[in-house]
């Protein structure tokens, strides 16, 4: 297990250099630059090659990513060409926290929800308590998260009062709720499905019926062998929806004004800022990939059979 960890770890290396040699490319493919944003201030074309010359832009591309590249081996991704007096890693050090408390509040909700309804949803099949829950999950899957926040606003904020509208308040619980539960409802609308389905499987099959068969209780059935064998699946998906929560929700974020690294992400794409979308991008891929391992890592605990191996 351990050689396999390192070898899993010393593997994203190649990955995301992959990931930033493509973003670098797609980023400069894609029409316009960081400094015709906006019309009412047209630079000069003598200012915009100031510009360039001061952030390193009018050199090669390849000498651009090569520089990129060694600048990011050291710790250094540059400075934000939208927020120029600030350094990326210092805007990512101060909204990735953000993101990431949110993401984490909404997945651990998504879980406590989520495995619970599918696991009563499948032992209660073709049930009233089965129809609800399938109707959670496809309509949680299938509407918005920006459609369900702009009816939440309108309901809780406007009409109630319940919770504010906008705004983050150094995280006042307040300001927490509906984007906590606005997130989960999504990644919870699909883990049910996924959990629902694998109970349903797991339950049908011959060392289920075998459990049965030699006398042990309804609940020591269900925890023991099918439960377990059950969350293989959702632990698959899970690891990659973690990492996408965790790392900011764009349209959450924006509607409810949350200083979190997916505004920022935002803002970064509509203006070129070239150094903050590298570096978002390969936060983005190295979260995932750890999930990704993670994940591998947890089949072996929910079942001994799975072993690593060449």
């Amino acid at each position: 297990m351990l050689k396999y960890t390192i070898r899993r770890l010393l593997l994203l290396i190649p990955t995301l250099f992959v990931v930033l040699l493509v973003t670098f490319a797609l980023a400069h493919a894609a029409p316009g630059g960081p400094w015709d944003k906006d019309e009412s201030k047209k630079q000069t074309q003598s200012i915009i090659n100031n510009l360039n010359a001061k952030y390193g832009l009018d050199k090669p591309l390849p000498e651009q990513f090569g520089l990129y590249v060694w600048n990011a081996m050291h710790g250094d991704f540059g400075v934000s060409l939208t927020y120029r007096d600030r350094l990326v890693t210092d805007i990512i050090g101060d909204a990735w926290p953000i993101s990431a408390r949110l993401g984490v509040q909404a997945i651990l909700l998504a879980v406590a929800i989520s495995i619970p309804l599918g696991v009563i949803s499948a032992l209660k099949q073709n049930t009233l308590v089965d129809s609800g829950s399938l109707l959670f999950a496809t309509a949680g899957t299938s509407i918005p998260s920006f459609v369900l926040a702009i009816f939440a606003i309108y309901i809780f904020s406007v009409n109630l009062r319940w919770f504010p509208a906008s705004g983050w308040a150094g995280g006042d619980l307040s300001h927490l709720v509906m984007p906590t539960v606005l997130l989960a409802i999504g990644s919870s609308a699909f883990l049910t499905r996924i959990t629902r389905a694998s109970m349903l499987e797991a339950i049908r099959q011959d060392y289920v019926r075998t459990a049965r068969a030699k006398g042990l209780k309804e609940q020591v059935v269900v925890v023991t062998h099918v439960l377990r064998n059950a969350l293989i699946p959702v632990v698959t998906v899970l690891g990659p929806a973690t990492a996408f929560v965790i790392t900011g929700t764009f349209f959450i974020e924006y509607i409810f004004s949350i200083p979190g690294l997916g505004r920022f992400f935002i803002n970064s794409i509509l203006a070129r800022d070239y150094p903050m979308i590298l570096a978002i991008y390969l936060l983005f891929a190295l979260v995932i990939s750890v999930a990704n391992l993670t994940v591998d890592l947890a089949y072996g605990l929910l079942d001994p059979r799975i072993k690593v191996s060449r």
